[in-house]
């Protein structure tokens, strides 16, 4: 009842069960993630058996969502940071019977393709002795995307990928359970979606993503109405057709985010940016404050700087860097949350997060 009351009135979502249908909780469902939707989505899957959500602490801390998080079930987790209470509550959701939901990649795609797994847990899975359900969501990337404020009504279909049964999980390498979980939870939004999109504002908010021009490289130079993303330096617009596709090269928003990737890689070990902050922190007890601060990147290390707090990460140590388009990267320390809003240009967001991705998936 909860969830309907906040997910509210969405559409039933076509599921594809498989063997689904014979797993007994507790379990383990692992998916990839492409809308914040796709909590409803899931708890529609499993309506046998209600089940405990691993989710960012954000949504555990807050009065309201702290209230919410206990009657839908959820463990809070530091997002890409180590936190060793969380494997400890999945152990005693599992042993209480509760199927638990993971989504390996920690947050939200960003150009409709899933993101690399950056936590491992093929060794942890096994240790929990249960079986593992594989489920793909497709279509629900272009409900609401990372970058846009407004809701799509789309068609969103669910499909148990593989069931993996305790045995055989048993008989297998972690490294050999990552790499099934990686290859069967991976999806890539297709030319051809399962509708079409006539909307006029489809674009709105994607240069918050898309934050240098595909034709000239410009960096912080695009804008977005309606349905196009325009550059202010060359002056060249791409316009998004009903299949959420650009009408010309480079046709889809991961070949242009791979555009911007080869862009940043030429001089990723020069990289120096800066940025001057409001930052609002919450802690455990669910107080916040507010401060204004001082943040740097570079190739080596993610530093904040404030009147009351300094600290340093090396990059490469860091396993991703969380943000919302267009307003504020997030980080912990000592166990509490930042929120880091630059001052002077919001978009720079989307390249804090980019350029640490970058970092983490070169080899070094």
């Amino acid at each position: 009842m909860v969830t309907n009351i906040v997910f509210g009135n969405k559409p039933v979502p076509e599921f594809e069960l498989n063997d689904f249908e014979k797993v007994e909780a507790p379990y383990i469902l692992l998916s990839n993630h492409e809308s914040f939707n796709d909590f409803y989505y899931l708890y529609r899957l499993t309506r046998k058996k209600k089940p405990v959500y691993v989710i960012n602490r954000f949504y555990c801390t807050r009065p309201f969502l702290h209230f919410l998080s206990i009657r839908i079930g959820m463990i809070p987790k530091k997002i890409f940071f180590d936190d060793m209470s969380t494997p400890l509550k999945i152990k005693r959701m599992i042993n209480r019977g509760y199927p638990v939901i993971i989504y390996p990649e920690g947050h939200l795609c960003i150009d409709g393709r899933t993101n690399r797994i950056e936590e491992p847990g093929g060794a942890f899975y096994k240790r929990l002795g249960v079986d593992i359900v594989l489920v793909n969501v497709k279509g629900a990337f272009y409900e609401k995307p990372k970058w846009r404020k407004k809701r799509y009504r789309t068609p969103v279909k669910i499909t148990v990928m593989k069931v993996l049964k305790k045995n055989q999980i048993a008989s297998m390498s972690a490294e050999e359970l990552d790499s099934e979980i990686r290859s069967t939870i991976s999806n890539v939004v297709p030319y051809s979606p399962l509708c079409h999109y006539p909307q006029k504002d489809k674009a709105e908010g994607l240069h918050n993503i898309l934050y240098r021009c595909y034709a000239c490289n410009g960096l912080y130079t695009t804008s977005s109405s309606g349905n196009t993303i325009t550059c202010s330096s060359c002056g060249k617009k791409f316009t998004l057709g009903e299949n959420y596709c650009f009408t010309e090269e480079p046709y889809t928003i991961a070949d242009w985010y791979d555009r911007m990737t080869e862009i940043e890689r030429e001089r990723i070990r020069e990289i120096n940016l800066e940025a001057d902050v409001i930052a609002v922190i919450h802690s455990n007890n669910g107080k916040k404050r507010q401060e204004k601060g001082h943040c740097s990147l570079t190739y080596n290390e993610f530093s904040y700087n404030s009147q009351s707090a300094s600290f340093t990460y090396f990059t490469k140590k860091l396993q991703a860097i969380l943000f919302t388009a267009g307003r504020m990267i997030e980080t912990y320390h000592n166990n509490e949350q930042y929120y880091l809003h630059p001052v002077e240009n919001p978009i720079e967001c989307a390249r804090w997060a980019h350029i640490v991705d970058i970092i983490k998936s070169m080899d070094v």
